[in-house]
């Protein structure tokens, strides 16, 4: 769907008349070094091919469910309603996760869009649905669940983000993520706990706080009331509004009612407010898109369904563990996922059957079992080394590499098993490798570039277990 670019007037600058040139000029100068973080509200979450916006068709499903005449305008008109005519609140975050869970509902090109974005890896949002997660997975895990993702949640205590080191993809909930329990922000009395809580607990979280508050944040189509956006930039910015700040609160939102409210709110404090906080009304959509145009003039997009840097394509990959099938095992991140694709993709190129949970295991499976049974059924094991699996002491490469070494202790020690592939410069011998493999040497792959001897090796080693039950020690290990 094309879109048109969006250029608005408005007050930009809290109490000066400006166009949206110095908005952009700003955004493509923090994409640029890599300190903007996008903030996705639910006006700019959509799904289905036509981008429609997800969270009126929520309204509009609870209210043919609570027989609501007229529909409210939004999710909180739904919960006072519902309330009025005796409902049960409780229930009600029941049936949106269950209504989430059952509809076929896909993301939209605005989120995969953003998702493709190279200059983003973080990602935060406030609204409660999956999406852009699932576009994540599209776009940077080919289809498999390797979105990092945390929540705030008012059910439990507070966590601070997770290391990041190896993490490809990040998506944080501020307000919670849908659950069949409360929980994640549904009405207006969620959102003031929720204000006070990260007000309240921020500066015990240092990770989240030092990312809130040392990246500038562009906040797209939030939907908030003007008094819940003016305390959500108070607690994130964790000092008075008179006090400075090092980066900026960017927002881009449908132009509220309040809006004239708003501008004379910020304006009052032009020449005491430092590290602004701008104002961008508009079509959220239409601003997303832009965004999107924008920031891939700078950096090409990602494109889903093909490794970066490979020709290799999700469909290519081995669905079924067939007998002499290679397993491989390796780290999500983007330069390790590449390498191994080009691994793959020269595998493949001399017929090699090659299993990787690219496509398989997708949201809803039981991954980790059926990665557990895909190690015990598989005919040969590589270990895809890198200095992120050397230096993220925790994730399933490792349980990956633990289950194949049980196997390996019922495994002849004539048979060839277990291959360890070093694609940087990691140093040998590999730290983290299980020590049931300590003393097999490990091949180096720059960058997935396997030398021609181990992939006509490796074919050979496959092409007679495919026929026999093991493969002949007179083979080279």
């Amino acid at each position: 769907m094309t879109q048109e670019p969006l250029v608005a007037e408005g007050p930009i600058v809290p109490g000066v008349r400006d166009s949206s040139a110095g908005f952009w000029r700003k955004i493509e100068s923090f994409l640029k070094d890599g300190t903007l973080i996008p903030v996705l509200g639910p006006g700019v979450i959509t799904f289905g091919e036509d981008d429609r916006p997800l969270y009126p068709w929520i309204v509009a499903q609870l209210a043919a469910k609570y027989g609501l005449d007229p529909v409210p305008s939004n999710i909180n008109g739904v919960v006072c309603a519902n309330l009025r005519k005796n409902g049960n609140l409780e229930d009600m975050y029941l049936d949106i996760d269950e209504l989430l869970d059952s509809a076929e509902i896909t993301p939209g090109p605005l989120l995969k869009s953003l998702a493709s974005l190279s200059q983003c890896r973080l990602f935060f949002t406030v609204g409660f649905d999956p999406l852009m997660e699932r576009a994540l997975d599209i776009l940077r895990g080919f289809g498999s669940p390797i979105t990092t993702s945390w929540s705030f949640s008012l059910k439990s205590k507070a966590t601070d983000l997770p290391n990041m080191a190896g993490v490809g993809a990040f998506l944080g909930y501020l307000f919670g993520k849908v659950s069949p329990n409360s929980g994640y922000l549904l009405w207006d009395a969620d959102a003031i706990e929720f204000v006070l809580a990260l007000e309240r607990q921020l500066p015990n979280l240092p990770s989240l706080f030092t990312t809130l508050t040392q990246n500038n944040l562009l906040v797209m189509g939030a939907n908030f009331p003007d008094w819940l956006s003016r305390f959500l930039v108070r607690a994130i910015r964790q000092c008075e509004f008179t006090d400075s700040a090092d980066k900026q609160f960017l927002v881009a939102d449908s132009e509220p009612p309040s809006l004239a409210d708003a501008a004379l709110f910020y304006g009052s404090l032009k020449g005491t407010i430092k590290g602004g906080i701008q104002l961008l009304p508009g079509d959220p959509v239409a601003f997303g898109h832009e965004f999107c145009r924008r920031a891939h003039a700078q950096v090409p997009p990602l494109t889903a369904g093909v490794v970066p840097g490979t020709k290799i394509s999700v469909p290519y990959m081995t669905q079924v563990m067939e007998k002499g099938s290679i397993f491989i095992s390796y780290s999500h991140v983007p330069d390790d996922a590449v390498a191994t694709f080009r691994i793959v993709e020269l595998l493949r190129a001399v017929g090699c059957l090659v299993w990787i949970d690219e496509k398989r295991l997708i949201c809803g499976d039981n991954f980790e079992n059926k990665l557990q049974d895909a190690v015990r059924r598989c005919s040969f094991f590589l270990s895809v080394i890198s200095n992120t699996t050397e230096t993220v002491g925790e994730s399933y490469y490792h349980k990956e590499r633990k289950w194949a070494a049980e196997r390996f202790e019922s495994i002849s020690d004539a048979v060839h098993f277990y291959f360890p592939v070093i694609v940087d410069a990691t140093p040998v011998p590999p730290r983290y490798e299980p020590a049931k493999f300590k003393d097999i040497t490990a091949w180096n792959a720059p960058k997935g570039e396997l030398s021609p001897f181990f992939v006509a090796h490796l074919a050979e080693l496959q092409r007679l277990a495919r026929n026999v039950e093991t493969t002949p020690d007179s083979l080279p290990r």
